[in-house]
């Protein structure tokens, strides 16, 4: 049985690491990057100032798959058209996250970092991130999260 004052500081140590996890956490959701911008007005205004780099959560119905990369950096690729018009190619890495069964106008739900190209742009990183630089990515297809 541990003494009374052992039991105190075992308390104390307790909620001290709670705190200091909380703590971090909070921290490390207020990283830039972190932040996700939902919705395909954060990727309109991307695209029109040509910026690159924002976490975004957007949906679209697919238009196209394209074939996969089959080299040491393995992607699935496809593209996917918003409410606004505006086509987006998705680029999934499937060396650290499953394939998604992906079917030509059928809904999905994107979340990754935006980056600017002339056609429209891309989203990448559409996968567990376990560096911490951003909120992790992933795709959701018919109720299935795919990271």
């Amino acid at each position: 049985m541990l003494a009374r004052g052992t039991k105190t500081r075992l308390f104390a140590a307790l909620i001290t690491g709670i705190s200091t996890l909380l703590f971090a956490s909070w921290a490390w959701q207020s990283m830039p990057g972190y932040k996700i911008e939902p919705g395909y007005g954060a990727v309109e205004k991307a695209y029109l100032n040509q910026q690159s780099g924002a976490m975004v959560e957007v949906s679209g119905q697919v238009t196209r798959i394209l074939t996969d990369d089959k080299d040491d950096l393995q992607h699935q690729k496809f593209v996917i058209r918003l409410q606004n018009g505006q086509s987006l190619l998705v680029v999934h890495n499937t060396v650290d996250a499953e394939q998604v069964p992906i079917v030509i106008h059928n809904e999905v739900t994107v979340r990754g970092e935006y980056s600017w190209t002339e056609p429209g742009g891309l989203i990448h990183w559409t996968r567990r991130d376990h560096s911490a630089e951003r909120r992790h990515g992933w795709i959701e297809y018919q109720g299935r999260k795919y990271d």
